[in-house]
């Protein structure tokens, strides 16, 4: 009896990688294309945005080297620039932004001013997105792990010393990809133009083959 054809999980990581470099290409030009920073809270939104385009496609070319352990550690980044990008859009208060924003003394290398938890953010996202709160919760699950990656835990040295498999790096990857789609979103909305209004839909629609497979309800 002949057995049934395995997938060659590398090939499928080189191929999955490839088509998210194309991907961030598009991200790349939205990301331009959606730049406003005619207020101070659209600066601020527009900085995490940018930050958060950043992480990700640094995420994406460390992997192709295989330097893994430090694409790993970039996740925990890459989500909380998406999630801070969302809040400051959508809920951060005003007198928080005069605080975030205000001129630090020379020689004082403190923060100006710290936003909420994540949680907390998430929870002030949701009463205004409640679909893309949902998400990035469902997301956050994932990542939490990565914790041991920024802070030096076990989870870190056990991959130092085994590595990561290529099925576990297709699913950061496309994980990532699903980050970046709501990225767009917020890009599209702080855009304020209406010229963007398909983006996120026509985004989705041509890179599907890169995102995570849609879940069963």
């Amino acid at each position: 009896m002949s057995s049934e054809p395995t997938i060659d999980a590398d090939s499928e990581l080189r191929s999955l990688l490839a088509l998210s470099e194309a991907y961030d290409s598009e991200m790349l030009g939205l990301l331009e294309a959606a730049w406003n920073t005619s207020t101070r809270r659209l600066v601020v939104c527009m900085a995490f945005c940018k930050a958060a385009v950043v992480h990700g496609i640094s995420q994406r070319v460390l992997i192709e080297e295989g330097l893994h352990g430090t694409a790993l550690s970039l996740i925990r980044l890459h989500f909380e620039a998406v999630v801070r990008a969302a809040w400051i859009l959508h809920a951060a208060k005003d007198d928080w932004l005069e605080k975030f924003t205000a001129p630090v003394p020379e020689g004082n290398l403190s923060e100006p001013q710290m936003g909420p938890p994540i949680p907390a953010m998430l929870d002030a996202v949701a009463s205004v997105a409640p679909e893309a709160a949902l998400e990035l919760r469902r997301l956050n699950e994932t990542v939490k792990v990565m914790h041991s990656f920024v802070h030096g835990g076990a989870y870190l040295v056990v991959h130092a010393l085994r590595g990561y498999p290529p099925e576990n790096l297709i699913a950061v990857i496309q994980n990532r990809n699903l980050l970046s789609l709501i990225l767009a979103n917020v890009l599209v909305i702080a855009s304020g133009k209406s010229s963007l209004r398909n983006a996120v839909r026509d985004l989705a629609s041509r890179h599907r083959s890169c995102m995570p497979p849609v879940r069963s309800a």
